[in-house]
């Protein structure tokens, strides 16, 4: 269909075949989950989300206005992402994370929808997994990354720099609570389910262990379990941004004692919401994503001043 609308002219339609196509490819991974071919499994996962990139990619040059491919230099390296502006002059804009199965140009993509309709835009990064780059460049301490990633969003005349968000779902939500920590600019994020550790019970699920591995490229049981033990929300710095915490009473994987943990963690800064609903509240989301753009969008319109690092 894409390949027929660009033959034809019709660039609009094109976009919108290739984004479709990106689609097809991430959920044709997901099954690999589910393998038991184990390296192949796992090859076959990273293929299809290459692909998925590709097909993006195919689709914003065939609509600019889907979105623009960035590139933020942090120390030596680079990340990667897309920016896509709200309809206003000036706009807060939005980080979104993507969690250990999800990628920025399909998921991601759909719950910018959501934040764009209302006011807000959005730059969805290719964190943790760092697929754009060969060698790959995973990252879990994004708090290390959060002066970079807010100084590229001041460079940008259409954006207000010192009121950023953040948004992410299961293991994206531990890197917003991370990035929070990382710069006061990062005045505002929603974690839905996030995970507060990863230990032997977490990663005692065979397809929960095969996404944390592909996520950050890791090959054997003994860098599986050193990066583990550095996943520990009680080990970072505490927030400098105000957290909305989405509790699923029916969330399997990371539980109540997650909940618990989140709220030592951030004390006064966090706003608790509960649903009865499984991990990340699928079969709800039309409940719980409007409120949370409202959310964010009311935190972000505070007097936006400086803030001291």
């Amino acid at each position: 269909m894409a390949r027929r609308a660009e033959l034809a002219g019709d660039m609009e339609w094109a976009a919108e075949a290739w984004r479709w196509t990106a689609c097809a490819y991430h959920a044709a991974s997901l099954g690999f989950h589910f393998g038991t071919n184990g390296h192949n499994d796992r090859r076959e996962i990273v293929r299809m989300r290459r692909m998925a990139h590709a097909a993006y990619l195919r689709a914003v040059r065939s609509d600019p206005c889907l979105a623009r491919p960035v590139w933020i230099r942090c120390g030596e390296s680079f990340i990667g992402g897309y920016l896509r502006l709200a309809r206003k002059r000036r706009s807060a804009a939005v980080v979104l994370f993507n969690g250990l199965d999800s990628i920025c140009e399909v998921e991601m993509h759909a719950f910018g929808d959501w934040l764009l309709t209302r006011g807000l835009s959005v730059l969805s990064l290719d964190l943790p997994s760092g697929l754009f780059v060969t060698p790959r460049q995973p990252h879990l301490a994004v708090e290390a990354l959060a002066p970079s990633i807010a100084d590229w969003i001041a460079t940008q005349p259409t954006l207000k720099p010192h009121s950023i968000g953040a948004f992410g779902v299961s293991f994206g939500g531990h890197l917003v609570a991370r990035v929070l920590s990382g710069d006061p600019r990062f005045r505002a994020g929603v974690a839905v389910s996030p995970a507060a550790w990863m230990t032997t019970k977490e990663l005692a699920h065979g397809r929960v262990r095969l996404m944390f591995s592909i996520a950050f490229d890791l090959h054997s049981e003994v860098e599986v379990q050193a990066l583990a033990e550095k996943i520990q929300i009680s080990r970072v710095g505490p927030p400098r941004g105000r957290l909305l915490f989405y509790n699923m009473e029916h969330d399997e994987l990371f539980g109540a004692e997650h909940k618990e943990a989140y709220i030592a963690w951030a004390g006064p800064t966090i706003d608790v919401r509960s649903y009865s609903a499984e991990h990340v509240g699928t079969s709800c989301v039309h409940s719980w994503m409007p409120e949370a753009c409202a959310w964010l969008n009311h935190e972000l319109a505070q007097k936006e001043e400086p803030l001291p690092c």
